[in-house]
């Protein structure tokens, strides 16, 4: 992202300083910084001769604060991308809670709180940003709409969930703040990102994704699951970064078939002879696209409603041609209906998504440990969507011989999996009694 407010002019920046280049140590450094008392540039985070009453302080210093250090996460995105910067800010949290439990969450919240700022900057229109004095347009600065989002978004803030609250001044020095906050940090954070360089092999942890792409969620299936061979279960926040690179790649693919797709749909001018045929060819890649975006996984929202808006143009276009015909309008809706009662039953869970991937993302021989590795609700969906695909029930029956004989085995070599009983029982579909 082009954040505007990073494009101050560069003051005499810190240069002589032996900037660490490895990523961990790099943040190593900059915890160290952030949580020093003296430390530049979170000790000058107030600009000269500015105070605040008692109840604003804390949320001043603590939103610039953040500021700075969401600055410099930013900065490390410019550089190596937003996945990467991702991955450091992760072990950078991870880092804080080592060093004093539980600060991680309260930071990486922080962090969140500062994006959620930017982003609403970002959002003000130009207009929004000037005002007329004694017949002169003036443009508000920046900063000054860092300091009135973060007076009214700070949890902690006495302004807070009460836009009409005046701000007394606050937002005024708080913009002041921001400013030579900026300045401050720049000068030390610009030299500090052009030092590192990213490896993910040097971050000794990472957070799992709370919505994982499909490349990441096998990694985390794997991830010292003795359901997998030894070799296997062994995970690294390289191998994480690696997954979250492709999981991203497969969703922009999908985005740009999709432009591709509704860019020729648009431009046709009005429906050929054989209509019918062009808007079901139509309705099927759209589908297909939807099917890929949900074994991909991941944050992938707005493309899914990017695709449904499109299938929803195709579907009107498809009614308003056989508006007269009420038969002809049921049977559209009645496969419409077993469609997506299809697409709920073989990708409602990610281990079916997944296993029926061009390609699959499962490898074969990892099949029946990915499945016993999904939460009993989720392993009852898989259940119930190979049981209604008959090209499947070949693999539900080979899933079910392959579970017995491998938690047999792993139980005979002393593992313990205290929900595997019912786990057996969702496979062999009667979740209510025992397997034979």
């Amino acid at each position: 992202m082009d954040w505007r407010f990073w494009k101050t002019e560069k003051r005499q920046e810190e240069t002589a300083h032996n900037w660490p280049t490895d990523t961990h140590e790099s943040l190593r450094q900059l915890l160290s910084m952030y949580q020093g008392a003296a430390a530049t540039p979170f000790a000058s985070w107030a600009a000269p001769g500015i105070a605040f009453a008692p109840d604003v302080e804390a949320t001043a210093q603590n939103g610039v604060k953040g500021y700075q250090l969401a600055l410099w996460f930013w900065l490390f995105a410019e550089k190596h991308g937003t996945i990467a910067a991702r991955m450091a800010r992760e072990s950078f949290c991870l880092l804080a809670d080592a060093a004093q439990p539980s600060s991680g969450d309260a930071i990486d919240a922080l962090l969140d709180l500062e994006n959620r700022v930017a982003h609403s900057v970002e959002a003000i229109a130009a207009e929004q940003r000037v005002f007329m004095q004694e017949g002169l347009a003036v443009e508000l600065p920046t900063e000054f709409f860092l300091a009135t989002g973060t007076l009214r978004l700070s949890p902690d803030s006495p302004f807070a969930g009460n836009a009409q609250t005046s701000l007394q001044g606050n937002d005024f020095k708080l913009a002041d703040c921001f400013r030579h906050a900026t300045d401050e940090a720049l000068s030390v954070f610009r030299p500090m990102i052009a030092a590192v360089e990213f490896d993910a092999k040097s971050l000794p942890n990472w957070k799992w994704s709370s919505r994982p792409g499909a490349a990441e969620r096998h990694l985390q299936r794997r991830h010292s699951n003795p359901l997998f061979p030894l070799h296997r279960q062994m995970v690294t926040a390289h191998d994480v970064h690696e997954a979250r690179v492709a999981d991203n790649q497969a969703l922009q693919d999908i985005r740009a078939e999709l432009n591709e797709v509704r860019h020729a749909f648009f431009q046709q001018q009005e429906l050929p002879l054989n209509w019918l045929a062009y808007l079901e060819s139509y309705r099927d890649h759209v589908d297909r696209l939807d099917e890929r975006r949900l074994v991909a996984g991941g944050q992938n929202a707005a493309l899914g409603d990017a695709i449904a808006a499109l299938r929803a143009d195709i579907l009107a276009t498809w009614r308003s041609e056989i508006q007269k015909s009420r038969h002809s309008l049921d049977a559209l809706d009645r496969d419409e209906a077993q469609r997506a009662e299809r697409r709920a039953l073989l990708y409602g869970c990610d281990w079916t998504a997944q296993l029926l991937s061009h390609g699959s993302l499962i490898p074969p021989e990892e099949v029946v440990p990915a499945l016993l590795s999904e939460s009993p609700p989720e392993l009852e969906k898989a259940v119930t969507g190979l049981q209604a695909e008959p090209r499947l029930h070949e693999t539900l029956a080979h899933c079910r011989a392959g579970a017995h004989r491998l938690v047999n085995e792993l139980r005979a070599a002393g593992h313990d999996f205290p929900d595997m009983t019912e786990k057996l029982r969702i496979l062999e579909g009667s979740p209510g009694q025992l397997p034979a």
